[in-house]
């Protein structure tokens, strides 16, 4: 099974403490005591977000602390661990999906504003066609009784009034 090892959160491209841990091999208590470890520099990336998630051990489900990374504390992370195979395999593939989650939303926001641009354009265009459309109308209302009057006048010069008697 494939785990995702960025989500996105309240918009945000963000990776899990669990997610590095497991994708260097490592125990996920070493990757925190990291983080502890280097707070105040991962602080000036953003506020580090804690959460109290649930994992299965051989004993049952069991809830330890997780951090929440965004893609520059990740990167600084990743960046203090030592290089294997393995390691260096995991930090280009959590980097490149940061940059493909990121160009993904981008995306997604570019696309939501060419539909509101378009939207704007259609009700203008709306407003447009009713304004044209309401002063058409004033104008025909105007010339109904001048078309009636020169209706009359044309019908009784080709057929003239017939005597009743």
């Amino acid at each position: 099974m494939h785990t995702q090892i960025v989500s996105v959160i309240n918009g945000e491209p963000l990776t899990s403490t669990a997610v590095i841990a497991q994708g260097m091999s490592q125990k996920h208590r070493s990757v925190v005591q990291l983080l502890r470890r280097y707070a105040d520099q991962l602080a000036t990336m953003g506020r580090v977000q804690f959460e109290v998630a649930p994992f299965a051990t051989r004993g049952g489900t069991q809830a330890r602390e997780v951090a929440m990374l965004n893609e520059r504390q990740a990167a600084f992370l990743i960046s203090l661990m030592r290089n294997t195979d393995a390691v260096v395999e995991f930090k280009v593939a959590l980097i490149n999906e940061f940059y493909r989650m990121r160009d993904a939303l981008r995306q997604r926001d570019d696309n939501l504003w060419q539909q509101m641009h378009a939207l704007i354009a259609k009700e203008v265009e709306s407003k447009v066609r009713a304004s044209f459309g309401s002063h058409l109308m004033l104008e025909r209302k105007k010339e109904i009784p001048a078309l009636r009057e020169r209706f009359e006048r044309l019908e009784s010069e080709i057929q003239p009034a017939l005597p009743l008697h």
